[in-house]
């Protein structure tokens, strides 16, 4: 058994961690405007007014809202096939050449797996795995408690395999499908999507296993000098995109920068944001957050910073977080940790 799990070189920016590429976000949109969708919906979606720039990566919460948007009517309409009707080489950027320019679908997985963040998150990762019964390419994505979760488990075997028969040149029947969970879609409509009737239940990720003879065969457009320049490109282009964050991640910018002059007020930080104090608590109301929400996670982020990276007392941590006496501090780190800040001093840096 041989395992692939290659991704852009192990380095990934920090500025990088949280995002995608616009592409797929891009196809979602479409399939679902065509499915009925009504665009006010969309209105508000962190990153999808310049959804259209080249050169961006925006936030991975935009695209997972925009998953919950667009599952009802485009899985009404007819799911996963709906979404890649609407695909062509290209829709999702220089990723999909490798699957024409590669000397065979097998080259093609590795270096796909390898820039995997060409189109999503830094902690999505794609594995090539070969075995007896074949070659099984796996999606391993921290997704699993989304409520979407079972819609884009069932769609990515499905791109996997559409972009695999597009640089084979013919519609390629898998060995089998693995999903983890057992879809709303019915068997039937599985099996004639996926052109199998082995889809596996209670797989560990989405998989799509291919005949060995598929997956060594010579593709038709092969180019390996052309699929080298495209692998260089997809990397260069990657560390290249500008990240698009979203409101919330603005709010957390200028509530960090707020720190540094002590204790950040309310005021002080809606006034950065140029808003009223009254509409960034309704803003935030809209994120699922509040000011005390916020306001806790940051002293958190900071205490828990401070016990491990420098010798500060519990006193002195206290006061720089602006916790009235070191004993509120203790009963906030037990209330986040259920311990005490010894406990986290001695387990050092994260």
């Amino acid at each position: 058994m041989v395992n692939h799990a290659m991704h852009d070189g192990g380095a990934v920016s920090d500025t990088m961690k949280g995002t995608v590429s616009p592409h797929l976000a891009r196809l979602l949109v479409r399939a679902g405007i065509a499915a009925g969708l009504d665009r006010s919906r969309l209105v508000g979606v962190p990153g999808l007014a310049v959804l259209d720039e080249d050169g961006i990566r925006i936030p991975t919460a935009t695209i997972l809202r925009i998953w919950e948007l667009v599952s009802g009517p485009v899985w009404a309409a007819g799911g996963s096939d709906k979404v890649m009707e609407l695909w062509q080489p290209g829709a999702l950027g220089v990723w999909d050449y490798l699957f024409s320019a590669s000397n065979t679908l097998g080259d093609a997985f590795r270096m796909a797996a390898r820039r995997f963040t060409a189109i999503a998150d830094p902690a999505d990762r794609l594995t090539v795995t070969r075995h007896d019964d074949g070659v099984t390419v796996a999606w391993q994505g921290p997704y699993r408690d989304y409520p979407e979760y079972a819609m884009i488990a069932e769609f990515v075997p499905y791109m996997l395999l559409m972009l695999a028969s597009s640089g084979a040149g013919r519609r390629l029947t898998p060995v089998w499908v693995g999903l983890p969970r057992r879809p709303a879609t019915a068997p039937k409509r599985l099996a004639a999507l996926y052109d199998t009737r082995r889809v596996e239940y209670e797989a560990a990720h989405p998989s799509v296993t291919f005949a060995e003879a598929d997956i060594d065969a010579r593709l038709p457009r092969a180019d390996p000098a052309l699929a080298a320049i495209l692998d260089n490109h997809a990397h260069l282009s990657t560390a290249a995109a500008r990240p698009v964050r979203g409101w919330l991640d603005r709010f957390h910018a200028a509530l960090e920068s707020a720190v540094a002059d002590g204790p950040p007020g309310l005021d002080q930080v809606a006034q950065r944001l140029a808003m009223s104090p009254r509409t960034l608590q309704r803003r935030l109301r809209d994120e699922g957050s509040s000011w005390r929400e916020e306001l806790e996670k940051l002293r958190q982020r900071r205490v828990d910073r401070l016990l491990r990276e420098t010798t500060l007392s519990v006193e002195s941590i206290a006061a720089r977080v602006g916790f009235t006496d070191p004993r509120a501090l203790r009963r906030a780190i037990h209330r986040w940790y259920g311990h005490g800040p010894a406990a986290i001093r001695a387990s050092g840096p994260t």
